[in-house]
């Protein structure tokens, strides 16, 4: 019997009593559409409800086979694949902090969520250039900002102050973008280890 579904079990058991639905569903005292979705495939009966119909059928709990106690297997994650050049890619896309503001974080994070399962080494190397990524953007908005409301409140001589620590902001993380791109290019692991 247990080479049969629970479904198809209490439906063959149900057919050799000469048992209807209603019958059935009557004796054991449950809704005759959940006995339709059981016997349909649709639901498992678990619990409660298997312990009703195998006593209404005259058969123990055990007598149904194993599947509807089994637990869902999860699906294998897809193998990860060794590319250094997904590395690289996810180290560049910081860069469209020239184009877009935020998007030194924006984009590495859509990128990084998008391969971290797929691709060997983008979980971590990921999570150090959305680390380093973060940081600079929180000194480098900082600085803006606060040079916005010093000239809102009349000290003159902050915004120049602002302007040149920005940009100077601005192109060291291009210049440590590129370093740490070709440190992906030569095979070193750990770049930008000190985030």
């Amino acid at each position: 019997m247990n080479k049969q579904t629970t479904s198809g079990q209490i439906r063959t058991l149900r057919k050799n009593k000469g048992l209807s639905q209603e019958a059935l569903a009557e004796m054991a005292g449950i809704n005759l559409r959940t006995l339709q979705r059981i016997e349909a495939g649709d639901t498992i009966p678990r619990g409660e409800t298997l312990r009703l119909l195998a006593q209404a059928l005259g058969v123990d709990v055990e007598m149904f086979s194993a599947d509807a106690f089994a637990v869902p297997v999860a699906i294998p994650p897809a193998p990860v694949v060794e590319d250094p050049g997904v590395l690289k890619l996810l180290n560049l896309s910081a860069l469209s902090l020239w184009v877009m503001p935020l998007g030194n974080v924006l984009l590495p994070l859509a990128f990084w969520i998008y391969k971290r399962n797929t691709v060997a080494g983008v979980a971590e190397f990921g999570k150090r250039v959305l680390q380093f990524q973060i940081a600079w953007t929180v000194l480098t908005y900082g600085i803006a900002f606060t040079a916005m409301f010093s000239a809102f409140f009349g000290h003159l001589g902050m915004p120049q102050f602002a302007l040149y620590s920005t940009s100077t902001l601005v192109v060291i993380n291009t210049i440590v973008i590129i370093w740490t791109h070709f440190q992906i290019g030569r095979g070193k692991d750990r770049v930008l280890g000190l985030v």
